[in-house]
Protein backbone atom coordinates (compact mmCIF):
# COMPACT_ATOMS: atom_id res chain seq x y z
CA UNK A 1 0.00 0.00 0.00
CA UNK A 2 1.22 3.50 -0.65
CA UNK A 3 2.52 5.46 1.63
CA UNK A 4 0.87 9.18 2.05
CA UNK A 5 3.25 12.26 2.71
CA UNK A 6 2.24 13.80 5.77
CA UNK A 7 2.16 17.45 5.35
CA UNK A 8 3.53 19.69 7.98
CA UNK A 9 2.15 23.39 9.31
CA UNK A 10 5.00 24.88 7.73
CA UNK A 11 4.54 23.90 4.29
CA UNK A 12 1.25 24.98 4.11
CA UNK A 13 2.01 28.53 5.10
CA UNK A 14 4.91 28.96 2.96
CA UNK A 15 4.73 31.61 -0.10
CA UNK A 16 3.62 30.33 -3.56
CA UNK A 17 6.74 29.94 -5.40
CA UNK A 18 4.63 31.30 -8.61
CA UNK A 19 3.42 34.50 -7.02
CA UNK A 20 4.15 37.44 -9.42
CA UNK A 21 5.80 40.60 -8.55
CA UNK A 22 3.09 42.61 -8.91
CA UNK A 23 1.36 40.54 -5.87
CA UNK A 24 4.75 40.93 -4.02
CA UNK A 25 4.27 45.23 -4.52
CA UNK A 26 0.55 44.73 -3.50
CA UNK A 27 1.35 43.49 -0.64
CA UNK A 28 3.98 45.45 0.34
CA UNK A 29 2.66 48.52 -0.22
CA UNK A 30 -0.47 47.13 1.69
CA UNK A 31 2.05 46.78 4.93
CA UNK A 32 3.47 50.42 4.25
CA UNK A 33 0.92 52.71 2.95
CA UNK A 34 2.76 55.77 4.37
CA UNK A 35 5.62 54.90 2.26
CA UNK A 36 3.45 54.06 -0.87
CA UNK A 37 1.90 57.31 -0.53
CA UNK A 38 4.87 59.19 -0.42
CA UNK A 39 6.18 57.58 -3.63
CA UNK A 40 3.57 58.41 -5.39
CA UNK A 41 2.67 61.63 -4.48
CA UNK A 42 6.21 62.23 -5.35
CA UNK A 43 6.03 61.07 -8.73
CA UNK A 44 3.24 62.90 -9.16
CA UNK A 45 4.93 65.99 -8.01
CA UNK A 46 8.02 65.33 -10.46
CA UNK A 47 5.59 65.00 -13.43
CA UNK A 48 3.91 68.06 -13.02
CA UNK A 49 7.12 69.68 -12.56
CA UNK A 50 8.09 68.47 -15.55
CA UNK A 51 5.38 69.61 -17.47
CA UNK A 52 5.49 72.91 -15.90
CA UNK A 53 8.75 73.61 -16.23
CA UNK A 54 8.62 72.71 -20.05
CA UNK A 55 5.53 74.86 -20.81
CA UNK A 56 7.31 77.63 -18.85
CA UNK A 57 10.43 76.87 -20.99
CA UNK A 58 8.22 77.18 -24.16
CA UNK A 59 6.30 80.57 -23.40
CA UNK A 60 9.55 82.08 -22.32
CA UNK A 61 11.31 81.25 -25.91
CA UNK A 62 8.11 82.36 -27.65
CA UNK A 63 8.49 85.51 -25.57
CA UNK A 64 12.21 85.90 -26.61
CA UNK A 65 11.57 85.34 -30.16
CA UNK A 66 8.81 88.23 -29.85
CA UNK A 67 11.67 90.39 -28.73
CA UNK A 68 14.32 89.44 -31.00
CA UNK A 69 11.56 90.30 -34.43
CA UNK A 70 11.13 93.63 -32.71
CA UNK A 71 14.62 94.04 -32.28
CA UNK A 72 14.79 93.04 -36.45
CA UNK A 73 11.61 95.91 -37.11
CA UNK A 74 13.67 98.01 -35.30
CA UNK A 75 16.61 97.78 -37.80
CA UNK A 76 14.01 98.35 -40.73
CA UNK A 77 13.17 101.94 -39.56
CA UNK A 78 15.38 104.78 -40.67
CA UNK A 79 15.72 106.46 -37.01
CA UNK A 80 18.36 108.54 -35.52
CA UNK A 81 17.60 106.79 -32.30
CA UNK A 82 17.60 103.52 -33.58
CA UNK A 83 20.48 102.26 -31.68
CA UNK A 84 19.27 103.52 -27.86
CA UNK A 85 16.08 101.68 -29.50
CA UNK A 86 18.00 98.65 -29.95
CA UNK A 87 19.57 98.70 -26.59
CA UNK A 88 16.72 99.14 -24.29
CA UNK A 89 14.99 96.13 -25.72
CA UNK A 90 18.62 94.19 -25.67
CA UNK A 91 18.02 94.79 -21.88
CA UNK A 92 14.96 93.44 -22.00
CA UNK A 93 16.25 89.61 -23.34
CA UNK A 94 16.83 87.00 -20.47
CA UNK A 95 20.64 85.44 -20.97
CA UNK A 96 20.49 82.07 -24.22
CA UNK A 97 20.58 81.85 -27.98
CA UNK A 98 17.88 84.81 -28.59
CA UNK A 99 20.25 87.09 -26.55
CA UNK A 100 23.22 86.08 -28.15
CA UNK A 101 21.68 87.12 -31.96
CA UNK A 102 20.54 90.22 -30.46
CA UNK A 103 23.78 90.76 -29.60
CA UNK A 104 25.08 90.49 -33.72
CA UNK A 105 22.34 92.80 -34.48
CA UNK A 106 23.54 95.61 -32.79
CA UNK A 107 27.12 95.24 -33.34
CA UNK A 108 26.03 94.70 -37.28
CA UNK A 109 24.28 98.66 -36.68
CA UNK A 110 26.96 100.19 -35.07
CA UNK A 111 29.17 98.79 -37.94
CA UNK A 112 26.96 100.02 -40.64
CA UNK A 113 27.22 103.68 -38.61
CA UNK A 114 30.55 103.68 -38.70
CA UNK A 115 31.41 102.97 -34.81
CA UNK A 116 33.60 100.28 -35.28
CA UNK A 117 34.90 100.63 -31.55
CA UNK A 118 31.56 99.67 -30.34
CA UNK A 119 30.97 97.40 -33.09
CA UNK A 120 34.49 95.13 -31.79
CA UNK A 121 32.86 95.35 -28.04
CA UNK A 122 29.67 93.94 -29.02
CA UNK A 123 31.06 91.46 -31.22
CA UNK A 124 33.69 90.62 -28.47
CA UNK A 125 31.02 89.79 -26.05
CA UNK A 126 29.65 86.83 -28.42
CA UNK A 127 32.91 85.76 -28.37
CA UNK A 128 33.07 85.70 -24.59
CA UNK A 129 29.66 83.85 -24.03
CA UNK A 130 28.36 82.44 -26.90
CA UNK A 131 28.33 78.50 -26.76
CA UNK A 132 27.60 78.98 -30.97
CA UNK A 133 30.45 78.08 -33.30
CA UNK A 134 28.10 79.93 -36.04
CA UNK A 135 27.53 83.01 -33.89
CA UNK A 136 31.77 82.76 -33.08
CA UNK A 137 32.39 82.96 -36.52
CA UNK A 138 30.03 85.38 -37.12
CA UNK A 139 31.40 87.66 -34.40
CA UNK A 140 35.09 87.38 -35.48
CA UNK A 141 34.46 88.14 -39.36
CA UNK A 142 32.42 91.21 -37.76
CA UNK A 143 35.55 92.20 -35.89
CA UNK A 144 37.68 91.92 -39.01
CA UNK A 145 35.49 94.05 -40.84
CA UNK A 146 35.80 96.30 -38.01
CA UNK A 147 39.04 96.22 -37.91
CA UNK A 148 40.03 96.66 -41.43
CA UNK A 149 37.12 99.87 -41.10
CA UNK A 150 39.70 101.23 -38.63
CA UNK A 151 42.57 100.41 -40.81
CA UNK A 152 44.13 98.47 -38.37
CA UNK A 153 44.83 95.83 -41.62
CA UNK A 154 47.35 94.49 -38.56
CA UNK A 155 44.21 93.27 -36.61
CA UNK A 156 42.11 92.70 -38.99
CA UNK A 157 44.47 89.95 -41.08
CA UNK A 158 44.23 88.08 -37.05
CA UNK A 159 40.90 88.41 -37.23
CA UNK A 160 40.56 86.61 -40.54
CA UNK A 161 43.14 84.15 -40.17
CA UNK A 162 41.23 83.02 -37.00
CA UNK A 163 37.63 82.23 -38.53
CA UNK A 164 39.49 80.08 -41.43
CA UNK A 165 41.01 78.25 -38.81
CA UNK A 166 37.73 77.58 -37.07
CA UNK A 167 35.30 77.76 -39.66
CA UNK A 168 32.40 75.73 -38.83
CA UNK A 169 30.42 75.70 -41.89
CA UNK A 170 30.62 79.70 -42.52
CA UNK A 171 31.58 80.25 -46.14
CA UNK A 172 35.03 81.36 -46.69
CA UNK A 173 35.44 82.63 -50.07
CA UNK A 174 34.73 85.96 -48.74
CA UNK A 175 36.88 85.81 -45.74
CA UNK A 176 39.87 84.78 -47.91
CA UNK A 177 38.99 87.58 -50.30
CA UNK A 178 39.13 89.82 -46.89
CA UNK A 179 42.59 88.44 -45.80
CA UNK A 180 43.91 89.38 -49.19
CA UNK A 181 42.87 92.97 -49.35
CA UNK A 182 44.16 93.48 -46.17
CA UNK A 183 47.35 91.72 -46.63
CA UNK A 184 47.25 94.48 -49.93
CA UNK A 185 46.60 97.65 -48.05
CA UNK A 186 49.18 96.48 -45.60
CA UNK A 187 51.70 96.54 -47.88
CA UNK A 188 52.35 92.74 -48.12
CA UNK A 189 51.81 92.04 -51.60
CA UNK A 190 53.63 88.73 -51.60
CA UNK A 191 51.77 88.07 -48.63
CA UNK A 192 48.36 88.50 -50.71
CA UNK A 193 49.23 86.59 -54.02
CA UNK A 194 50.23 83.66 -51.65
CA UNK A 195 46.30 84.08 -50.37
CA UNK A 196 44.66 84.70 -54.16
CA UNK A 197 46.97 81.25 -54.85
CA UNK A 198 45.44 79.24 -52.41
CA UNK A 199 42.20 80.29 -53.12
CA UNK A 200 42.71 79.27 -56.63
CA UNK A 201 43.02 75.58 -55.49
CA UNK A 202 40.66 75.58 -52.71
CA UNK A 203 37.67 77.35 -54.53
CA UNK A 204 38.33 76.45 -58.35
CA UNK A 205 34.51 75.69 -58.56
CA UNK A 206 33.82 79.24 -56.96
CA UNK A 207 31.51 81.29 -59.24
CA UNK A 208 33.93 84.07 -58.16
CA UNK A 209 36.75 82.79 -59.20
CA UNK A 210 37.51 84.61 -61.96
CA UNK A 211 38.20 87.86 -59.65
CA UNK A 212 40.71 86.13 -57.80
CA UNK A 213 42.15 85.41 -61.51
CA UNK A 214 41.89 88.96 -62.19
CA UNK A 215 43.74 90.32 -58.71
CA UNK A 216 46.64 87.73 -59.15
CA UNK A 217 47.10 88.57 -62.91
CA UNK A 218 47.13 92.71 -61.35
CA UNK A 219 49.44 92.05 -58.54
CA UNK A 220 51.50 89.99 -60.41
CA UNK A 221 52.58 92.60 -62.91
Amino acid sequence: MAKTEKLRRKDLIQPDQFISTTDILIAYFSKHKTIATSIVISLIVVVFFGLWFKSNQNKKSLSMESLYFKLEQTILVNDNNKIKKMKILLDQFSEGAQKQRAFLLLAGEYFNKGSYDKAIEYYQNILDKSSSPLNQQLANVGIAYSFEGQKDYKNAINAYKKTIKYPFEYPLFDVYVGLARCYELNNEKNEALLILREMQTRFSNNLKIDSVNNKINKLSL
